[in-house]
């Protein structure tokens, strides 16, 4: 396995057992995290390898499919609560991991989701968890069309530009 690293690396990680497939950009979405301190280009940081070659790491598998799709969203600069899990358990564990990994930002998330949850009532919480989901996704919707509208009032040409996602270079056309 080669040691350079590029920063749009596609790699394979055995998470706990569980093999992910993600791109280098996705793992260094969160800067201050502790992925992004070990995958970053350039970093001396040795990460272990499995039998197969895998990067390894000793994490909860299921709770890292949260992480990674959190990652995922804030790359694509969408609503990154959408990441969430809907349980109570499964946000308490994510508390946990993102404790581990030094992800702030998401470990805030689930923590207010956490204490929106009562226990004697969960389909309250259900209700909470799906309006708080829609109540993020039309915030950056609207924004998105509010940045849409003043682009259109200013048409700029930026020769430079270089899109953030294969999203943005799709709207483009």
């Amino acid at each position: 396995m080669s040691t350079r690293r590029h920063a749009d690396d596609i790699l394979n990680i055995n998470v706990g057992g569980k093999k992910y497939t993600v791109r280098r950009t996705a793992l260094l979405a969160d800067p201050r995290s502790k992925l992004a301190e070990w995958f970053r280009p350039g970093t001396q940081k040795t990460i272990a390898t499995d039998k197969g070659g895998n990067l390894y790491l000793d994490r909860d598998a299921k709770t890292f499919r949260h992480i990674l799709a959190y990652l995922r969203l804030k790359k694509e600069k969408f609503v990154p609560s959408l990441a969430l899990p809907s349980k109570p358990d499964d946000l308490a564990k994510l508390v946990g991991e993102c404790e581990a990994l030094n992800l702030g930002e998401l470990k805030e998330m689930a923590l207010e989701m956490l204490q929106k949850y009562q226990r004697t009532e969960e389909q309250h919480y259900v209700t909470s968890y799906v309006q708080n989901a829609v109540r993020d996704y039309e915030s950056w919707q609207f924004e998105r069309e509010q940045n849409h509208m003043s682009l259109k009032k200013k048409p700029v040409i930026d020769d430079d530009y270089v899109p953030n996602s294969n999203y943005e270079e799709w709207d483009r056309m």
